[in-house]
Order: structure tokens, then sequence, then C-alpha cells
């Protein structure tokens, strides 16, 4: 136990990366094994989920507790970060969701508008809080890409995580999952640009992840919006959000670079 602790002392990022894909595999190992387990809506299936889904925070706080910084890093990734005009990049995948539906009615598509009810958004929020961002990014975020960007500056170390996040998430296209629903490229480059998103978000944030969590959700619940509006089948409004995502994302980055040069030579 002791040279596992002083490895992950010394070698956090791989101790981080280690940690993370063998929580995450060894839940999926669970799933593939025991088909009741492949969905989180079974009793059996929602806890080995929990653990896939969390293992990001699982494995960064095994490190911190080796660090013996646990409690002072969870306190400064859940701190209440000072307002920037940054910040409003979390409603990004709310408005691309909106435009896709206006081009949808424009063209005369149909859209189930009755199919939503106020009803729906605080069990959605929950259900995609505890599902994704809550789970992760304490780890994606508050973890990893600090300490890749020490070494790495911010725009590769946010290329670096999304890109690590992207493959692990890759076993749910080996079960009947919403994601495998969408083609592996399309979704892999969805979440490299909004890990760049996020990072930029990051950046402005004190270290804080919580506009981080904010954005992470606002991009699920777009997608469920999305499912249950029926508008598109998830793949398809995947690919077409890419024509919205990819250049939005070049002008911010380039926003992001001269903003932060003309602060550095004020």
């Amino acid at each position: 136990m002791g040279k596992i602790n002083s490895l992950l002392v010394s070698n956090p990022i791989f101790g981080f990366v280690i940690l993370t894909f063998f929580i995450s595999a060894a839940s999926f190992f669970i799933m593939l094994k025991i088909p009741e387990a492949q969905t989180p809506e079974s009793m059996k299936g929602l806890p080995v989920w929990l653990i896939a889904i969390w293992s990001p925070n699982m494995a960064a706080i095994i490190i911190w507790l080796a660090q013996k910084k646990a409690l002072s890093s969870i306190q400064a990734a859940f701190s209440i970060p000072q307002f920037s005009w940054w910040m409003l990049l979390v409603l990004i995948p709310l408005l691309v969701a909106g435009i896709l539906l206006i081009i949808e009615v424009s063209k005369g598509n149909t859209v189930q508008w009755s199919n939503f009810k106020l009803s729906y958004v605080l069990p959605l929020v929950f259900i995609n809080l505890i599902m994704g961002p809550l789970g992760e990014e304490l780890g994606w975020r508050g973890f990893l890409y600090p300490l890749l960007k020490n070494s790495y500056g911010w725009m590769g170390s946010a290329l670096a995580v999304g890109a690590i996040w992207a493959i692990w998430h890759s076993p749910l296209w080996l079960l009947d999952s919403p994601q495998s629903k969408i083609p592996f490229w399309a979704f892999s480059i969805n979440v490299v640009l909004l890990s760049i998103l996020m990072s930029i978000v990051y950046n402005h944030s004190q270290d804080s992840i919580i506009a981080v969590v904010l954005l992470h959700l606002t991009f699920n619940l777009s997608l469920g919006f999305i499912d249950i509006l029926g508008s598109h089948q998830s793949g398809i409004y995947v690919i077409k959000s890419l024509y919205i995502y990819v250049p939005l994302v070049l002008v911010l980055i380039g926003i992001h670079e001269f903003t932060k040069t003309s602060l550095c030579e004020v």
C-alpha cells in the first residue's frame, strides 16, 4: 500500500488515468456479464452505472487522500467563483438546441411540443446532474486538467482531456446505451469541443468547477430535450450540432487568446 501511495503522489496524472479506467472497466465488465445491469433504470444496474460514471471523481479523491489534501481540494473545486462573462458559455448547448429546433420548424418538420411538460424539468436536471457532471467533473476538470495545464498549456490540456474523456466513454458502444445511437466519431468530436469550452470556462473560474458542471449539465439537458421533443434522432442531432459547434468554438478560442494577450500587454 505504501508503494501505491508513493506512486500516486509522485505521478498523479498517470495514477489518475489508470485508476479511472480501472474502476470504470470493472463496472462495464459487470454490465456485460449481467444483462440486468446494462441499464441504469434497473435496481441492479443503477449502482454499477454510478460507479462507472463517478470513476473520475473516485480516482481524484483517492489521489488527494494519498497527498493528504482531499478536503482542501474539494472545497476549492466547489468554491463560489467571481462572475465572469465567460461563464455565460454554460448556455451554449441550450442555444445550439434552440437553433436546430428553429431550423426544423422553419422546414415544416414535426416537433412534438406537447411531449414536454414543465414538471419534467426538475427530474431531468437531477438525473442528468447525478448521472454525469457531478460524478465526473471533479476528476476531469477539477483534477486532471489543472495538472496537465501546468505543463502543456490550456489548449493542449483541453484537447488531451477531451481525447481521454471520449475514450473513457467508448465501452458504451458495446451496450444498448443512448450514446451507442450516436456515431462514435461524431460523439468524440463533440466531446473534444465541449472539453475546450469547459477549459475556457474553468480558466475564468478561479479553480472552481461549478460553472463547468453547469456547462456539462446543459449539454446533457439539451440532448434530453431534443429526445423528448422528437425533432431529431440523437445521432443526427449530434452531427448537425457540429456545424454550429465547430465554428463557434474556433471563434471563442480566438477571442479567448486575443483577450488574454491584450490583458498581458496591459
